[in-house]
């Protein structure tokens, strides 16, 4: 029994981060004066760099009146996919026009001021993005159409978040994964003592 109970305090210690996180928004280009690009024209990204030393989502305004609703896809990378950018995190969700679409993954963590970009798609590219054209985001630009071609000029609608109770590498997670296991492992030896 003692087993059990450390079993699922390990599980419990992991599962915690996520009901204790504090997410903060960390980068937010909120201002929405235009359309700024739709999903059909592929290869849509935005840099920005994260001033905290994670992020745990981001978010996305899609523009009102364009398409209604469509499965969408942020994806962090560490530099552009074409450029050989590593994939960080990823998530999906439905989105619908006119209004935020955020996705939330586990911790990543990142070097604070360093640049960082979300890709955005969609699965039927129907949707469209809102964008600014004042060019008051200093921290990064626009990037649309083949090959991410790049629009410095420009921002997309967007924000991301952090957690700021997290150390993202204090409990990494194959060690959650390898501890889960040696509590099980004491559980099967614990039965078979018993059983002999």
């Amino acid at each position: 029994m003692k087993h059990v109970v450390t079993i699922f305090g390990f599980m419990l210690l992991s599962f915690s981060f996520h009901a204790n996180a504090a997410l903060v928004v960390d980068q937010n280009q909120a201002i929405n004066n235009s359309y700024m690009a739709g999903f059909s024209q592929n290869d849509l990204a935005q840099s920005f760099q994260q001033t905290n030393d994670n992020i745990v989502g981001a978010g996305i305004f899609l523009r009102e009146n364009v398409g209604s609703s469509d499965t969408v896809t942020i994806s962090l990378y560490d530099a552009l996919p074409n450029q050989a950018g590593n994939l960080l995190a990823s998530a999906s969700g439905l989105g619908t026009q006119g209004s935020w679409f955020d996705v939330f993954w586990n911790p990543v963590s990142v070097i604070s001021d360093t640049t960082l970009f979300l890709v955005f798609t969609s699965a039927a590219d129907t949707l469209g993005i809102s964008g600014d054209t004042l060019n008051s985001y200093d921290r990064g630009q626009v990037y649309a159409n083949t090959n991410f071609s790049s629009f410095s000029a420009f921002d997309y609608t967007f924000r991301t978040y952090s957690d700021d109770e997290v150390v993202v590498s204090a409990v990494p997670e194959p060690l959650s994964v390898a501890l889960l296991g040696l509590g099980l492992f004491g559980i099967a030896l614990t039965r078979k003592k018993k059983a002999a």
